[in-house]
């Protein structure tokens, strides 16, 4: 037992003292006193020849001190013990290398490439030699024989693609990649997630679309290179590109419509609703006994609306378009819980854009009455019925469906949203105070466009009221914009030219001549509106409604006057000039897609 201590401590005490000697020369390293670390390097690679941690800190000292006949004599022990072990060879080449010995170098290098090798592990052990020195070129080279020494065009496919990568070759990188991705077709999303590592700019997926094309011309039926030729348009952003070979592929393989439908979604999710629609529309002309048509339905009319929403309403004719196919759409599938959503949306097309709320309220009526209604469709049927409510004169009611959406949705979206719409009320009631206490809470809402709206009305009654002790220029105001939201247009008029008679220099110049704007807007009476926007965004440009009128202005010019270089000038100064404002990531998409290039970024999300 004693002698078993002893051993023991023998052994402890060794390995402390060789631990001691480690952090020393490690330390030596440090400060560069390089000839003492090699000194104690040199005896613990004595102690431990087969380590390879003593042998590469042993060499990095030679090489410091320029000790090139020691790092040689180093290097050619290890050669000799280890022959197998190209790891070394490859070590003396980098030393010639150091030594700007390139003829030396470059015969032992052409020497290894010589080597005849009769397995995988021998390329391996020889490519990552050379690799770990960053001779890339020649471990390319190692992989290349070895693909013809095996009789393998598809083996080290991943290692000579991140070579490729790493010299910026990414031409060949995608040609290898997407040849393997031919031959393996599991292989495909691996090649996918390595190509958008790899991949920064537009023109990396052009070179992509260009070499996947080359290859399907010559092998039509390939599938993969169908997929990936798709996939590499929706990462540019060419939505008509991606649909065109979508149809091909569907109409090869008779899929009905199913990778169209999926590339629909994706497209809406990126607001491009023009191409969305037609995805959704060639499904549908497919025949109402496919498998997705009922699908296709609903993205047409859901596209529909939301197109006229980007574009602050559209062409009367093209909305009473939309109204007959959400109509023709019920009529086919009957009114019940399944198509609450489509009654829900057909109402919002009634209230907010042909400014016929008895038929949005008989819709929403129906759609409350029936059983099964999914809880969010119900709490987006109430906010619409109060707002319908609200336009038709009973403000009470509202009220009422308001809260009754912020009770049962109190911590969601959908909640502060109802509570956003009850703090409007108040201000259209004229009840300040209490509209400021409701809009404190929601001006750090989650969702930034509530938050925003919270703080722009909260802002509008911070800064006019207190100027007069009745608050009646605001109170006034607050009127115009009611009847501005029941579109009693001429009479918010009236009330909005009373102000400045009744308090004259009063600060809500800016926000009348807003008010006016819209109003001229719904009328279409577009110069008038081009004359009080401008007006705003240069007289006030200081104040919180600049960047709406400029956003506004140039979706006027954008979507009703169709002159879009003027609309690309106002995108472009509301992301000069206001980089803070709630619709500068929408200026610089409608910027980007007016120029032409709002396909520098993949896409969202495009699925398998």
């Amino acid at each position: 037992m004693l002698r078993l201590t002893i051993i023991f401590f023998f052994i402890t005490f060794s390995l402390s003292a060789q631990n001691n000697e480690e952090k020393l020369a490690a330390q030596y390293m440090i400060e560069k006193a390089y000839t003492k670390a090699a000194d104690i390097y040199e005896s613990l690679a004595k102690k431990q020849p087969e380590s390879i941690y003593y042998y590469e800190n042993l060499l990095q000292c030679y090489i410091l001190m320029k000790d090139f006949k020691s790092a040689e004599k180093l290097i050619d022990k290890r050669i000799k013990k280890f022959e197998s072990n190209y790891g070394y060879q490859v070590d003396k080449g980098y030393l010639f290398n150091i030594q700007a010995f390139d003829q030396e170098r470059d015969k032992l290098f052409k020497k290894l490439l010589d080597t005849k090798f009769y397995d995988q592990a021998g390329i391996e052990n020889l490519a990552n030699a050379f690799l770990k020195r960053q001779y890339y070129e020649q471990a390319l080279q190692t992989y290349a024989k070895g693909r013809k020494e095996l009789r393998d065009d598809y083996i080290f496919t991943f290692e000579m693609a991140d070579l490729y990568i790493i010299k910026g070759d990414l031409s060949n990188a995608t040609n290898e990649l997407v040849l393997y991705a031919g031959h393996y077709d599991f292989a495909i999303q691996e090649v996918k997630d390595k190509l958008m590592m790899a991949y920064r700019n537009r023109k990396d997926y052009d070179m992509l679309t260009k070499n996947t094309l080359q290859k399907l011309q010559k092998n039509p039926e390939n599938l993969v290179y169908n997929e990936l030729l798709i996939w590499s348009f929706i990462q540019q952003k060419d939505w008509q590109g991606a649909l065109s070979q979508s149809k091909a592929v569907d109409k090869r393989l008779n899929e009905e419509g199913r990778k169209i439908i999926e590339l629909g979604w994706l497209c809406q999710s990126n607001e491009a609703y023009d191409i969305a629609i037609q995805c959704f529309e060639y499904v549908k002309q497919l025949g109402d006994n496919r498998r997705y048509f009922y699908q296709a339905q609903q993205g047409l009319l859901q596209n529909g609306l939301l197109q006229i929403k980007a574009s602050n309403g559209s062409d009367i004719a093209n909305i009473r378009l939309l109204e007959k196919e959400y109509i023709s759409f019920l009529n086919s599938n009957g009114n019940n819980w399944q198509t609450t959503e489509q009654m829900e949306q057909l109402a919002e097309l009634y209230i907010y854009y042909l400014h016929e709320p008895n038929k949005g309220i008989t819709e929403l009526n129906k759609a409350l009455r029936m059983k099964e209604i999914p809880p969010i469709i119900m709490a987006k049927c109430k906010l619409s019925l109060g707002d319908a409510l609200l336009i038709n004169g009973d403000p009470w009611e509202a009220d009422l469906l308001y809260k009754q959406v912020e009770k049962t949705f109190n911590t969601d979206e959908l909640g502060q949203e109802a509570k956003f719409r009850y703090a409007r009320l108040c201000y259209f009631r004229g009840e300040f105070s209490w509209c400021q206490t409701q809009l404190d809470v929601l001006k750090n809402a989650t969702s930034q466009l509530i938050s925003n709206n919270a703080l722009r009305l909260w802002l509008l009654i911070q800064d006019n009221i207190g100027l007069d002790s009745t608050e009646e220029a605001m109170g006034l105001y607050a009127n115009a914009e009611l009847l501005i939201f029941q579109n009693k247009l001429l009479e918010a008029s009236v009330v909005l030219d009373e102000i400045p008679n009744k308090f004259p220099q009063h600060t809500l110049a800016d926000e009348i001549y807003f008010s006016k704007a819209i109003i001229a807007e719904k009328q279409g009476n577009y110069n008038d509106a081009i004359v009080f926007y401008t007006k705003v965004y240069k007289d006030y440009g200081f104040d919180i409604l600049a960047d709406n009128a400029l956003i506004n202005l140039a979706k006027l010019y954008e979507f009703k006057l169709n002159d879009l270089e003027k609309a690309k000038q106002l995108y472009e100064k509301i992301i000069l000039n206001y980089t803070g404002s709630l619709f500068a990531n929408e200026a610089r998409k409608r910027y980007r897609l007016l120029r032409g290039d709002d396909n520098e970024k993949p896409a969202d999300y495009y699925g398998d």
